[in-house]
């Protein structure tokens, strides 16, 4: 996760500012993780995305 959270903070593009915190995403040629859903089946994430304190 720490990898992928510094590949986001180094390549990634601003996206919007939404409640106070500046959004990042990155789109990921491999896929970083999986989202469940309520089935229990899964899906390949290929977007990260971090939120910074706008604030802060």
């Amino acid at each position: 996760m720490r990898r992928v959270a510094q590949a986001i903070m180094d390549r990634s593009e601003y996206t919007d500012t939404a409640r106070n915190y500046e959004r990042y995403g990155l789109f990921f040629t491999e896929a970083i993780g999986y989202r469940i859903s309520p089935d229990g089946s899964r899906t390949l994430l290929f977007y990260g995305e971090v939120k910074i304190d706008a604030d802060n």
